[in-house]
């Protein structure tokens, strides 16, 4: 098996490998030169990769990615789910009433 050719960063202009342990203390920022992009790991294990510049919105994604906000993405992800489960009734709702529309003004014209 091939071993990845990657570098720990320590240092950078922006001190983002220091920040990114404000979000958790065992992440670390890596460079992947065969994939040609940063990787935040944490125990060896991939948390996000990232295939921009160096910037603040590194830290601002990990934020929100960040295994703490599991609790209010779930609910964020529920609320998306029951709007489109209320979405399709309304649009079901509406074709029956069309079709419903539909047979009685044929039926109403058979007369």
């Amino acid at each position: 098996m091939r071993r990845e050719n990657v570098k720990e960063i320590t240092r950078d202009v922006f001190d983002l490998a220091d920040r990114i342990k404000e979000v958790d203390e065992e992440y670390r920022l890596y460079y992947n030169f065969d994939h040609e992009r940063y990787e935040v790991r944490k125990r060896g294990e991939i948390a996000i990769t990232w295939t921009e510049p160096l910037s603040a919105a590194l830290i601002v994604k990990l934020r929100e990615t960040h295994v703490r906000r599991r609790t209010e993405l779930l609910r964020e992800i529920e609320r998306a789910e029951e709007q489109a489960e209320r979405d399709a009734a309304s649009r079901a709702r509406e074709r029956l009433g069309v079709a419903v529309e539909g047979f009685m003004s044929s039926a109403w014209r058979s007369r």
